[in-house]
């Protein structure tokens, strides 16, 4: 098990530039243009898999730049993250890690 949490894209919006929304999710997930317009027929919509930090922050920078609303979600303690803005360190509804310590989205 990883010390460091993954994180799930979600999709709550795909504003009105679709095919360049659906051309991010394309590369990010390797869904066909009709397969993106398929599942974002109905928001909101996860993107499969849970992917590091970095990597989940630059796919929702690139689906915002396309026009869509998106943000991540702790795979840790399942609490909404938006990679823009700090996270509050409050408590969360943690789950700890293999190695004891509480989610690290808590600050």
């Amino acid at each position: 098990m990883s010390e460091d949490p993954e994180f799930t894209v979600l999709v709550t919006s795909v504003g009105e530039r679709r095919i360049e929304v659906y051309q991010v999710a394309r590369a990010a997930v390797r869904w066909s243009l009709w397969e993106s317009s398929r599942r974002f027929a109905q928001p909101p919509v996860n993107l499969p898999g849970e992917v590091p930090f970095r990597e989940a922050a630059r796919t929702v920078a690139a689906l915002r730049a396309a026009g869509a609303t998106a943000g991540l979600r702790c795979g840790w303690c399942a609490r909404a993250v938006d990679p823009e803005v700090p996270v509050d360190p409050g408590p969360c509804r943690e789950q700890r890690s293999f190695y004891g310590r509480p989610c690290p989205a808590s600050g």
